[in-house]
């Protein structure tokens, strides 16, 4: 029997296999197009004919897949419903925390032993340790599956029986990606209006978003700890700093909306009597039953 099955090589499927093929497991592999499989293929690699075969010849299965409705047509046959049983199942495709719950469920009425799984990374990171890997599901199924998943980076965690968590958590992280790039392009719009080269505002976008993180790390630990009545730069700054956004590009005739956007939301929490405080407190506007 080999050590470790996965489904689907795409570009982050075939670094997962490839990562434990170098690292001398015995690996059986299945994609819809078998010749994904060819780069990997050095004598311990074995290519599947179907899922189901896949999921038999080995004791766990990393299932890497654009998406979770792909998942459940590639698994979703009698076949890999029978081969699942006593197998580790691990999904690392894309998916909602309800879909996460969905196919725990699923496999749970398959007994199997189910892991979710978020890469919260590219593709060139795998097997580094820059970027942290997420599951939660089955205790049992991560205690097994660890010492492959600390092959891909260090920074595995478990986060505990909920196999939503990995999901919530990882658009957790990945909403800071988000608000940062949209907060960085309006800059660039600023410095366009202005004329300045984009150049030079990348001379100072590293030195900002270290002193950023680190300020809301602290945010966070307030949050936690308490502390967000008083900050140096309370959610009145962050309003200012908006205000003085909308006129320059009113002047300029470039868009606003998103320095409306940010004004509006702190304006929000403004509203609420939090402007001294922490930009911590923000998550009270976030909060159920707030407005």
């Amino acid at each position: 029997m080999a050590d470790v099955s996965f489904i689907g090589l795409g570009a982050m499927g075939f670094a997962l296999a490839d990562t434990a093929a170098k690292s001398g497991r015995e690996i059986v592999v299945w994609n819809r197009t078998s010749d994904k499989a060819i780069p990997l293929t050095d004598g311990k690699v074995i290519v599947a004919s179907t899922p189901a075969e896949a999921i038999s010849a080995s004791p766990m299965t990393v299932v890497c897949v654009s998406d979770y409705a792909t998942t459940e047509s590639l698994l979703g046959t009698p076949e890999c419903f029978a081969a699942l049983k006593n197998k580790i199942l691990i999904q690392l495709s894309s998916g909602s925390p309800a879909l996460s719950r969905k196919a725990y469920d699923w496999a749970k009425r398959a007994g199997a032993y189910y892991l979710d799984g978020e890469i919260v990374a590219y593709v060139n990171n795998i097997g580094c340790d820059e970027f942290p890997l997420l599951l939660a599901g089955d205790k049992s199924a991560f205690d097994a599956a660890e010492p492959l998943l600390k092959e891909y980076t260090p920074r595995t965690r478990y986060l505990g029986s909920d196999p939503a968590k990995s999901s919530v958590l990882s658009l957790a992280a990945l909403s800071g990606s988000i608000g940062l790039t949209i907060g960085i392009m309006n800059g660039a719009a600023l410095c366009e209006a202005a004329g300045i080269s984009f150049q030079e505002l990348t001379k100072d976008i590293p030195t900002n978003v270290a002193y950023d993180g680190e300020a809301l790390m602290e945010s966070l630990s307030k949050l936690d700890n308490g502390g967000l009545e008083s900050s140096d730069a309370p959610i009145s700054i962050w309003t200012e700093i908006a205000g003085l956004m909308i006129e320059f590009q009113e002047e300029t005739g470039y868009s606003t909306d998103l320095s409306k956007f940010f004004l509006q939301f702190y304006g929000k929490a403004a509203a609420l009597g939090l402007g001294s405080n922490d930009v911590g407190s923000l998550i009270e506007i976030l909060r159920p039953n707030k407005t």
